[in-house]
């Protein structure tokens, strides 16, 4: 599907949905506060479960070869892992269900990890090396200034609307020649250069995953050039999460596109698990063009 195509899916999509739902009311208000991102997860933590991983890992699988595989899903704590040395400390933006830490930590025994979330960690089998913070990653307070070799960020800064509150931080904890590896998503061009069609979608989007309206990719760069960090690597992953992203679409669809169940969900189930329904259905035309990439960043603090 060309770039063209894949537009084009998702006018269609957006004029087919907003003929039987109120797309907008979806869209409006408070998108991302601490309170609704904390919901969110709870809400949908089943639906990871159940249709994206029953180890807990809660991004998207990066596929080599076009082939969707459950061994993909390791392919970002395992490029992690490269950067990671004995006696290193490591620090995990978003740990959720704890399952890139503790994999991480079981392969480097001889590193220290922590994690920062703001969900209380509920398994009770925690790795030795691991250490844990129910708290809001903007403030990392309990961390002296150049204290930390590799901090990691997996589809969760999308989330916040002050990334440079984010990158200030990182910057100060990072040790000189530290690196911060991200994967997150970033828009082809801003948000306000899109048709309102787009937008919308967007902004559905943005809202099905309590987040922030998602910023371009020159943005989000420019973020971390100005916290003072330099852009080691760049890399777009965005056709490799498509397998992942075809699978979710099609499970959205048997609802979606059965018009009278997806109006009884969406009665009766809270809207933070509907619209990550409609995530789901959109993702997919979205990664097919250039309107949204998936991206893995890797940053670097300089030597002094």
């Amino acid at each position: 599907m060309d770039t063209t195509t894949g537009i084009q899916h998702l006018h269609a999509k957006i004029d087919a949905m907003g003929r039987f739902l109120d797309l907008d009311k979806y869209i409006r208000g408070e998108k991302n506060s601490l309170k609704q991102i904390r919901s969110y997860y709870r809400i949908n933590m089943w639906a990871y479960r159940r249709f994206h991983s029953q180890d807990g890992f809660m991004h998207f699988r990066i596929s080599e070869d076009g082939t969707f595989t459950d061994k993909d899903v390791y392919r970002q704590p395992d490029s992690i892992s490269e950067l990671i040395g004995d006696g290193d400390s490591v620090l995990e933006f978003g740990f959720g269900q704890g399952s890139n830490i503790f994999y991480l930590a079981h392969r480097h025994p001889q590193t220290t990890f922590h994690g920062i979330d703001l969900s209380p960690m509920r398994r009770k089998d925690i790795p030795s090396n691991v250490h844990l913070y129910q708290a809001d990653y903007c403030n990392l307070a309990q961390f002296d200034d150049c204290s930390i070799d590799v901090m990691y960020a997996i589809e969760t800064i999308v989330h916040n609307s002050d990334k440079e509150r984010i990158y200030h931080e990182v910057q100060r904890v990072l040790k000189p020649g530290g690196r911060m590896v991200v994967y997150d998503y970033g828009l082809g061009a801003p948000f306000e250069t899109y048709d309102e069609r787009i937008q919308k979608a967007i902004a559905l989007l943005s809202k099905g995953g309590a987040c922030a309206i998602i910023e371009s990719v020159d943005e989000l760069n420019g973020h971390y050039t100005r916290c003072g960090l330099t852009v080691e690597s760049q890399t777009d992953y965005s056709a490799n999460i498509r397998p992942d992203l075809k699978s979710l679409e099609r499970k959205a669809a048997k609802i979606l596109e059965r018009t009278w169940l997806a109006r009884l969900m969406f009665r009766t189930l809270p809207d933070q698990f509907v619209t990550n329904i409609i995530l789901g259905y959109l993702g997919y035309d979205f990664s097919c063009t250039d309107v949204l990439t998936y991206q893995k960043w890797v940053l670097r603090k300089p030597v002094q």
